[in-house]
């Protein structure tokens, strides 16, 4: 009475096709400068910290310019791991604006992109993954669009 749907698992498992990982496009890399910010202290879900983001840059293949403000109101968890949410603006070379929007867990982050710029449009659409880690002046990251 058993036998017949694990066999019928067994089979269906057999045309599964093997897990294709996605492809990854360089998009920039980014240097932001953040300077002292303030800490709120232990909430309920860790230690809560407001660090400013006031400048920077990035360059890549498309997309090359300054960092705007912005401001990352992280949460570092009971074991050390820094969880960004941050929100901050993107200038280009060639006058664009662009919102980028941060949330992940330290090293590994998730980047969405707003902007009323016809020739970036292309990135609200996209998802991106970052990595990258702490500098002297702030954070540096990698940006690679996914897919």
């Amino acid at each position: 009475m058993f036998a017949l749907p694990f066999a019928l698992l067994a089979l269906a498992a057999k045309g599964l096709a093997d897990p294709k990982p996605p492809a990854l496009t360089y998009l920039y890399s980014v240097n932001l400068v953040m300077p002292a910010g303030v800490d709120i202290g232990s909430v309920p879900y860790g230690k809560r910290a407001l660090l400013p983001i006031s400048g920077g840059t990035f360059s890549g293949p498309k997309l090359n310019g300054t960092v705007g403000i912005g401001l990352d109101w992280g949460l570092t968890d009971a074991k050390g791991t820094f969880s960004p949410d941050a929100l901050y603006v993107l200038h280009t070379n060639d006058n664009a604006t662009i919102l980028v929007t941060e949330k992940g867990h330290a090293p590994h982050v998730q980047i969405s992109f707003e902007t009323a710029s016809s020739a970036y449009a292309y990135l609200n659409t996209i998802v991106a993954y970052a990595t990258g880690g702490p500098t002297a002046e702030g954070v540096a990251l990698d940006v690679w669009q996914i897919g």
